[in-house]
């Protein structure tokens, strides 16, 4: 993570008695080091805008009539979601050796499609298929396009089960670096064994790598009981989601390590994780009466540091379930295996922990709490479209958050909310809710966890962590899957209104509130300068529904008096006993804002959206310091004039106008970047848009 202290401050308050301190967060040198490399490894590079167009063949990065799924974008084939999986049963044998795989795996699945007769599912042409077997006999099959097509003897009806086994094998590739089944070694005893190295066989599926390794419905909405039977070396540990049923032997000096998942699952979270691990055990019992199995399988090397790291587990547990409510996989396991990767991955029940994060000082406390809680954020509730990835990585980054509130204290917690602050990165990435790729910075991760911070503040500590708690754990949810609707509805019940106009500039959005502040001293109901009158303006598109805190000392002592601002503007007048020494616009940092400041907005374009755009409509974001009409013009890459069009006098404030991404002669523009200039008064203002057809 990138450092991004914030000292800045807005212009002071007009007063004659009055320093109004207008500040963002807080910037505090405490526990810097722990912060210091709070990073998981994300996608390179590319913005959204860049990876659609790349998707779309914009830039020539797909050739003509090539499959143009994507692992990062969580592509799967069209036609899945014509049957629901009940059950997964893998029985694989991996050979570190020879880097391959071979196996079979059966689906147990039920119809949504009346007359359904060809079942689709995700898998690698890497990999080869060697048959597909049914009640009835061998069945005709079709892999190609990353799809294995499926031809059932007869149509189902909607709601009728069936079942398949798809025998198959091969060497599995890497779709991208750091990405599917990986085949690494690392070395057991390097002080007096240097040379000697011992294999590492795991997956990192996310979003829709999978289907690298295994056939399956590569959807996180889809979710299923599974069982592993996981054949390996006899020298070796198999290890997955669930139980351990036990270990057989299996000829030629393999073993094989059956596993067994009671809870649903998604395709991305199912784990295998092979070497000569050593297993630390301890048996937590939480506060609350839960009994977890500690389990952590670790590399011989690395069981002392593991010994140390993985100290806090229980108490971590314990503080999750006062949170988030009971752990969600209950009479089941949760620990980690070690694997050779820069971060870690939330396996349903067994995280897989990169080797870097075994260090023995316990300076990944952040990464143990944050993949813990995705055990209720991600592997419980699972997003039913990729779009509400913000719903696992959000609150499992605020969960780091809540830990260090735990451990260090409020300021601590503060410190971190401060620093997980990066605008400047964010703006590349996109917006929140529905990125493009599903994971392309930390925009879903910090911007996400803001947002549960400010929620926190609005709603007072007593109904959030209500809230969380009924949303972790109540309502029929664990073990199902769950949109972000769902999760402003909720928080707008508890907190007694409708929270949409917080929820969704924030998600939607890329902009940040940008408030003016006028915190002025007048004499009041109990004398010379015992009123304060507050006057808030936010100056941006979309406008944001925020409720601002002031914090204000008096002769009599201090309180905090809250402003909501849901419009262009809103004022207040706060009467007080004693004199207003103070007053301080959100010192703490508990609203995502910035200070307007002298150039901070100026007249013009402040935005397109949506962008990119699909080739329909596109609406530009302008803001008029008074009523005038203006000429918007579209220039394409090449800088040659596409289309103009006359904007109507507007309103003072806040305007949006609408394009039919059409050129002059009615003609539907390809797609492409292009370049939206607006002129006013002889002032231009430009912004870039990207079209993809």
């Amino acid at each position: 993570m990138h450092l991004h202290g914030k000292s800045r401050r807005g212009p002071a308050a007009a007063g004659a008695v009055l320093t109004a301190a207008i500040f963002l967060g807080l910037s505090s040198p405490a526990a810097a080091d722990d912060f210091a490399d709070r990073r998981e490894p994300v996608h390179p590079g590319l913005t959204r805008a860049g990876f659609q167009l790349a998707k779309a063949g914009v830039t020539g990065a797909k050739a003509a009539g090539e499959d143009k799924r994507n692992g990062e974008l969580g592509d799967a084939s069209v036609t899945s979601d014509r049957y629901d999986v009940l059950r997964c049963a893998l029985d694989l044998a991996i050979d570190p050796g020879t880097r391959s795989i071979d196996g079979s795996v059966q689906l147990v699945f039920a119809s949504r499609w009346e007359g359904l007769r060809d079942v689709v599912c995700d898998l690698r042409q890497t990999l080869t298929v060697a048959g597909v077997d049914h009640v009835s006999g061998a069945l005709p099959f079709t892999h190609a396009g990353d799809s294995v097509t499926i031809t059932l003897p007869e149509g189902l009806a909607t709601g009728a089960l069936d079942s398949v086994t798809i025998r198959y094998g091969g060497q599995p590739l890497q779709p991208l670096v750091n990405r599917g089944l990986m085949y690494r070694e690392h070395t057991p005893d390097p002080v007096s064994q240097p040379a000697v190295r011992a294999p590492v066989v795991a997956n990192m599926s996310q979003p829709a790598h999978a289907q690298s390794w295994w056939p399956c419905k590569d959807r996180p909405g889809d979710k299923f009981l599974v069982s592993m039977a996981l054949t390996v070396p006899d020298t070796l540990v198999g290890v997955s989601n669930g139980t351990l049923l036990g270990v057989t032997p299996a000829g030629d000096g393999r073993e094989t390590w059956r596993w067994r998942e009671d809870y649903p699952i998604a395709a991305y979270l199912v784990s295998v994780a092979i070497s000569d691990y050593t297993l630390l055990q301890e048996e937590c019992l939480t506060g609350g009466g839960t009994a977890v199995p500690l389990r952590h399988w670790v590399f011989p090397e690395d069981a002392a540091d593991a010994a140390v790291d993985f100290a806090p587990m229980c108490e971590m547990m314990d503080l999750c379930e006062q949170w988030f409510g009971p752990y969600p996989f209950a009479g089941e396991k949760y620990g980690h295996a070690e694997f050779i990767w820069p971060g870690a991955m939330e396996h349903q029940t067994i995280t897989s922990i990169g080797s870097s994060s075994v260090s023995g000082d316990r300076s990944r406390d952040w990464l143990i709490a944050h993949e813990l809680g995705h055990q209720w954020f991600g592997d419980s509730l699972t997003p039913r479209e990729w779009a509400d990835i913000w719903l696992n990585e959000g609150l499992a980054t605020y969960t780091e958050a809540l830990w260090y509130e735990h451990r260090d204290g409020p300021t601590a917690y503060l410190a971190f909310m401060d620093r997980a602050r990066n605008e400047a990165e964010w703006l590349l990435d996109g917006p929140v809710y529905d990125p493009m790729p599903v994971f392309p910075g930390r925009v879903i991760y910090d911007k996400g966890a803001w947002i549960m911070h400010m929620l926190r503040g609005r709603m007072g500590d007593a109904a959030f962590f209500g809230f969380l708690q009924d949303w972790g754990s109540g309502g029929g949810r664990p073990g199902g899957t769950v949109v972000t609707e769902d999760f402003i509805a909720l928080a707008s019940t508890l907190a007694g209104e409708d929270l949409n106009g917080f929820f969704r500039p924030y998600l939607e959005s890329m902009e940040l509130p940008r408030i003016n502040a006028q915190l002025q001293v007048e004499d009041g109901d109990a004398g010379p300068g015992t009123r304060l009158r507050v006057t808030l303006s936010q100056h941006q598109l979309p406008l944001f529904d925020n409720v601002y805190p002031v914090v204000v000392t008096t002769a009599g002592g201090g309180q905090t008096v809250n402003l909501r601002l849901d419009g262009a503007l809103a004022s207040a007048v706060f009467e007080f006993p004693t004199p207003v020494i103070e007053a301080r616009l959100d010192p703490d940092g508990w609203v995502l804002w910035t200070p307007l400041g002298d150039d901070a907005i100026s007249e013009g374009l402040q935005g397109v959206y949506p962008n990119p755009s699909a080739g329909d409509w596109v609406v530009l974001r302008f803001w008029l310091n008074d009523a005038k009409p203006g000429v918007v013009t579209f220039y394409d890459a090449r800088g040659l004039k596409v289309a103009s069009r006359a904007v109507p006098a507007g309103a003072p404030g806040p305007n949006e106008f609408g394009w039919n991404v059409r050129a002059d002669d009615g003609a539907r523009l390809p797609s492409g970047v292009y370049w939206a200039a607006l002129e006013l008064d002889g002032r231009r203002s430009v912004r870039k848009l990207a079209v993809v057809r």
